[in-house]
């Protein structure tokens, strides 16, 4: 693919991104999902969509969905600090305490730069 091509197909997700976080603090993460697939159909290697994909996903209580896509994060991110964090997060709800607490350590040694 041409250079070009993939910044405005970057931008193209972009949009739906910048989208989708307006609908989420609206509290509409329904549609907040839908424009975060949008962004991943649009442009499939994008980290942040795949993270705020999982937020929102959680939060409308779609749980195995939620772990999946902050997998696809880390699996394009490794060093994602907050997928980790909210992979455990969610994974310490479900009572999946040690791989949660695995989780939630790796971010913290992220954000602290460890």
């Amino acid at each position: 693919m041409e250079p070009a091509m993939i910044v405005n197909t970057f931008r193209e997700a972009e949009y739906f991104v910048r989208q989708a976080r307006e609908q989420a603090m609206a509290g509409d993460h329904t549609a907040a999902v839908q424009s975060l697939e949008k962004a991943i159909d649009t442009y499939p290697a994008y980290t942040e969509a795949y993270a705020l994909l999982g937020n929102c996903q959680e939060c409308i209580n779609r749980l195995d969905d939620a772990v999946a896509a902050y997998d696809k994060a880390l699996q394009l991110d490794p060093g994602h600090a907050d997928a980790w964090f909210n992979k455990g997060m969610l994974l310490k709800k479900r009572g999946m305490n040690q791989e949660a607490a695995q989780c939630i350590e790796k971010s913290m040694d992220l954000y602290c730069g460890r």
